[in-house]
């Protein structure tokens, strides 16, 4: 036991109340930065040195893109590089990921010199091709309020006035039903041939007790902007509606005695990709004939849905057309932005590019064959860039 004297001698202790706790330092990661690996020119079998053919066609149609997004175009000219864009991405899917989906099913396994293998490819071009597919949409968003300033609108249903709907009524009689041709799909019924880049409704009809689907396609004849009056709108200017929706509004009048549940729009985009083999290339013309009629009910490479388009008729759509949800694309917007060239055809001079003149390229003294023949690299360059 401690006496006085010791306790007096030793070191006060402080309350522990008093004590105030010694705050570490957060510990932060350590970051390990690896230095970039050289590159060796002539290792030639370096993936690094390489990029992807089918990814760097992307990205050419991504700088078509990015034209249409330049504010310095005039509006209508940003219109058609948004089309160009969507007629460049279809021929993309009906040959460069046709072609890819074809060596997968063959189980042919090529590794491209950037090291990518088929199955690898063939995911990273659906990925990329889909986001662009968002991209269109997502611009197509932007230069619709723009073009409407300009007195160029374009009329959802939604906002579809008694006098408008009485109107499309009488267009749809005169105009597009005669050329509809609903078919009907069954057990009974085989399901009908959907030609390649077409748009077409899956229509849900309830007669009696049963439910029963039938398909009406999308003519191709008819334009897919369908002028209005402004008079029955109250806007000046160019008011159109889209042909699906005059279809959708009034498809109930080629079902009668039925009850239409749902119209559900979709498009496909098939294989085109022309392959002749050398030892069939003695009759070229019998060969080309006979390659475009099997070609005419070639493989899926796109099927693309509305997005609100029920689970169970989007899975009738993939049973009959034997394809797996990798091919299946939900689109929020509308489907196939290359018909947007149509807008382009309205008269509107201070909406587009000046006309060529070859004048712009003349300069005091120089030959006009030397002129003509720059003018005539660019046109190669634009047309056929390298």
């Amino acid at each position: 036991m401690d006496t006085p004297r010791q306790l007096a001698a030793a070191p006060q202790r402080q309350p522990r109340a008093e004590r105030r706790p010694r705050r570490r330092a957060p510990q932060r990661p350590a970051l390990r930065v690896l230095p970039p690996r050289a590159l060796d020119p002539s290792d030639l079998k370096n993936p690094d040195l390489y990029i992807n053919r089918e990814l760097s066609w992307l990205e050419f149609n991504e700088r078509v893109l990015a034209q249409a997004r330049d504010t310095t175009h005039p509006l209508l000219e940003r219109v058609k590089f948004l089309a160009i864009t969507a007629t460049n991405l279809d021929e993309f899917f009906m040959i460069r990921v046709s072609t890819t989906l074809k060596k997968l099913r063959e189980g042919i396994e090529d590794v491209a010199p950037d090291g990518y293998n088929t199955e690898q490819q063939l995911d990273a071009m659906r990925a990329r091709a889909q986001s662009m597919l968002g991209d269109q949409a997502a611009l197509w968003n932007d230069l619709r309020p723009l073009l409407a300033n300009e007195r160029i609108r374009l009329v959802d249903r939604s906002d579809w006035n008694p006098q408008v709907r009485e109107f499309l009524s009488t267009y749809f009689s005169r105009e597009i039903c005669p050329v509809l041709t609903p078919l009907a799909f069954d057990p009974g019924h085989p399901f009908p041939f959907i030609s390649n880049l077409s748009k077409n409704f899956a229509v849900v009809v309830r007669h009696g007790n049963r439910t029963k689907f039938a398909r009406v396609k999308v003519p191709d004849v008819l334009p897919r902007f369908v002028t209005i009056p402004d008079s029955l709108t109250g806007n000046e200017g160019l008011n159109f509606v889209f042909l699906e929706d005059v279809i959708r509004a009034n498809i109930h009048e080629l079902f009668p005695g039925t009850d239409v549940k749902g119209a559900h729009l979709f498009r496909i985009v098939r294989d085109a990709d022309l392959e002749i083999e050398e030892d069939e290339a003695d009759d070229l013309l019998e060969t080309v004939d006979r390659s475009l009629r099997q070609l005419r009910r070639g493989a899926l490479s796109l099927l693309q849905v509305e997005a609100d388009m029920p689970t169970r008729v989007l899975n009738i759509l993939a049973e009959n057309f034997e394809v797996t949800e990798d091919i299946v694309v939900r689109t929020q917007d509308r489907l196939g932005f290359g018909d947007w060239m149509e807008l382009t055809k309205i008269h509107r001079p201070e909406l587009k590019d000046a006309p060529f003149s070859p004048q712009r390229f003349w300069r005091a003294g120089e030959d006009p064959e030397v002129i003509f023949d720059q003018i005539r690299y660019q046109d190669l360059l634009v047309h056929h860039p390298f």
